[in-house]
């Protein structure tokens, strides 16, 4: 009897779950015998169809502003700042050239505080002469070296001009993690969330540590004035997020496991908008992330981990500040890696 209420209720709670979290506990529901009951049917992706084949890439409309005040911010895992730098500074010029975004977020930086920094901020200053770079503006790690860091430069003739501090959501020493940038009509919070890790040894400190902070923290700016989120969220929150959906390893594998894909979900719960999701709602194999490693660029097998979040009131056109577009740059990671992704904010 005492199985039967167990397993009652097991099943009771099964039925509530979300479906990413179904497809993980299908497999441990037991019969009323105590024998673990088999999955009735495999879980299929939604680019099944293309296996062994590439997955179409989605040609995007880009919305374009004509006579408005526009703030547009683009963000960009490279890697490494310094050998980004060495190895393809005509390609940061290219997206300045073609976007001339008022914002430029860099996510894993791996700089260090002194020669390192200061090495960079003048080759950026010399690339980019119209953009202002203030190590300031530069958050490094302390934890270890060669590791995380965010930094940001905005464009010189930006009025008035921003204020940018620096927020630590980790726990123990900073790993340089996360910006915000403050404008007259909004924030912008640029952020590089910690990657769960291999043997996700990093996961319960992901969903029970630094995504509630996160979420806390974007709610009390949000009190205040409407925010955009900019980063390298380490999720794969959809289904059509993840081009290996049925492949046994995504769910234990990090940035795809059940609690991280619902943990995003809860920040969307929390009064916010995936604004990519929300601009192109149809689109398929719109990724921002190939294993290198796995030559996976070509055929495009991909993963979305970066995110343009935006305050509800922006996505629903209320208020000063409205979501205009939101975008990503695949042709900018011709090998794989992570490419920009961005938003432009209309003003009025």
């Amino acid at each position: 009897q005492a199985l039967f209420h167990s397993n009652f209720a097991l099943r009771t709670n099964f039925l509530a779950m979300p479906p990413a979290l179904k497809r993980s506990a299908a497999s441990h529901i037991v019969d009323d015998s105590g024998a673990k009951r088999a999955k009735k049917a495999r879980v299929e992706g939604q680019y099944a169809q293309f296996s062994g084949r590439s997955i179409p890439e989605p040609k995007l409309h880009r919305s374009r502003t004509s006579g408005t005040r526009t703030l547009k911010a683009i963000s960009w895992n490279v890697a490494g700042l310094r050998t980004f730098l060495q190895k393809r500074g005509a390609d940061l010029k290219s997206v300045i050239k073609h976007e001339k975004p008022t914002v430029l977020g860099f996510l894993e930086h791996k700089l260090q505080a002194g020669k390192q920094l200061d090495e960079a901020v003048a080759t950026l200053k010399s690339l980019l002469p119209e953009y202002e770079v203030h190590p300031s503006a530069f958050s490094c790690s302390l934890a270890k070296k060669g590791y995380s860091g965010v930094a940001l430069i905005w464009r010189k003739d930006a009025r008035p001009q921003p204020l940018v501090t620096k927020k630590q959501l980790e726990n123990g020493s900073t790993e340089g993690r996360t910006l915000c940038m403050e404008f007259p009509t909004c924030y912008l919070v640029l952020t590089y969330v910690p990657n769960s890790g291999d043997k996700l040894q990093r996961l319960k400190e992901r969903i029970n540590h630094w995504d509630p902070r996160l979420r806390q923290y974007l709610q009390r700016l949000a009190r205040h004035k409407p925010v955009v989120l900019l980063g390298d969220l380490n999720v794969a929150h959809r289904d059509v997020d993840i081009w290996n959906l049925e492949s046994p390893h995504v769910a234990k594998s990090a940035s795809t496991t059940p609690e991280e894909r619902a943990s995003f979900a809860k920040l969307l719960a929390a009064g916010f908008v995936d604004g990519f999701a929300h601009v192109h709602p149809n689109a398929k194999g719109a990724f921002t992330y190939w294993s290198i490693r796995a030559g996976n660029r070509k055929p495009n097998r991909g993963l979305r981990l970066d995110y343009i979040v935006v305050s509800e009131a922006l996505a629903s056109g209320r208020g000063r500040v409205k979501l205009f577009d939101a975008f990503h740059l695949p042709s900018y990671a011709p090998a794989g890696d992570h490419c920009p992704v961005g938003v432009s904010l209309q003003i009025s």
